[in-house]
């Protein structure tokens, strides 16, 4: 039994409907949809997404703590939020950041991903 629902991020067509995710795969799509969204890009969520002036500063626990705010305050469900990122050696504008969190309880396993700024 699911308890929470929505569409797919990215969305896409599954048997002639809108693909559905459920609980965990869900909030991490969510979670993604946070990292991959710039603001004023949705039109009636316009503070949807990392604010502007998360890669304003160099320092990696700002860097994260923007991060951790935004998908604590835009991601439901989510519990136990940890994120842990730094700047990647020799890609100038990439910063890799690994997140770990739980949902209902469970742990959830660690999604790492490079942002490019």
């Amino acid at each position: 039994m699911t308890d929470i629902r929505g569409l797919t991020y990215p969305l896409r067509v599954s048997n002639g409907g809108l693909g559905l995710s459920t609980d965990a795969q869900l909030v991490e799509e969510r979670i993604i949809s946070v990292l991959e969204t710039r603001p004023f890009e949705r039109i009636m969520r316009a503070d949807y997404g990392l604010p502007d002036e998360t890669f304003e500063t160099i320092q990696p626990a700002a860097i994260d703590a923007k991060i951790s705010n935004a998908i604590a305050e835009q991601v439901g469900a989510v519990q136990d939020l940890s994120v842990s990122g730094s700047w990647t050696q020799g890609e100038e504008g990439v910063y890799s950041v690994t997140i770990t969190y739980s949902v209902a309880g469970n742990l959830q396993p660690p999604l790492t991903l490079s942002l490019v700024i």
